[in-house]
């Protein structure tokens, strides 16, 4: 049996366990039930997260839906995730209050000139807090993303504040997607 599916059995052992204790009462391991087993595991380490710096519902489960969008659903392909403990893309600024480092660079499309220039680079933080508090910083200004009461406005906010590039109706029919998976 591989180390991998170890983990699987683990985690799903774990999870209905913790079902039938609670007895089907909404809590982080049934909330994510319609997850893969280490889907699970990531999501609630970060929903920790973001609830140990403040994030509270509706606007929790807002930002775990674009951390979702934002990581591919933790797909092989977020390395910026894996490299910058950064899960929804956050551009290195640079600036004291930001408490991390220059990370990896972003895509050429992204880019701005000079090359050089810090937010050509992800936001690289140490662990997942760091990523949490300074992703609720960002959430907090201007448009305030935080303060959106659904999704919709939640996504106008983030396009407001010019998180994204995409077209605000594409990544609010995923935002909703991801969303919808939550029981």
């Amino acid at each position: 049996m591989t180390s991998q599916n170890k983990k699987i059995i683990f985690f799903t052992v774990v999870g209905l366990l913790l079902y039938k204790l609670t007895k089907g009462k909404k809590t982080m391991s049934n909330k994510f039930i319609k997850f893969k087993p280490l889907e699970i595991e990531k999501l609630q380490f970060l929903e920790a997260a973001l609830i140990a710096n403040g994030l509270k519902d509706p606007q929790l489960n807002f930002a775990l839906a674009q951390l979702l969008l934002e990581t591919g659903r933790f797909s092989k392909g977020s390395n910026v995730a894996k490299l910058n403990n950064n899960y929804t893309g956050i551009k290195f600024i640079n600036k004291p209050y930001q408490i991390a480092t220059k990370g990896s660079r972003t895509p050429a499309n992204e880019q701005t000139e000079p090359t050089t220039r810090s937010t050509n680079f992800y936001a690289k933080f140490t662990d997942a807090n760091g990523w949490a508090k300074d992703y609720i910083r960002i959430l907090s200004f201007g448009a305030k993303p935080i303060l959106a009461n659904t999704i919709t406005e939640f996504n106008k906010r983030l396009k407001a504040n010019k998180y994204y590039g995409s077209t605000p109706e594409i990544y609010e029919r995923l935002l909703k997607s991801f969303l919808a998976m939550f029981n």
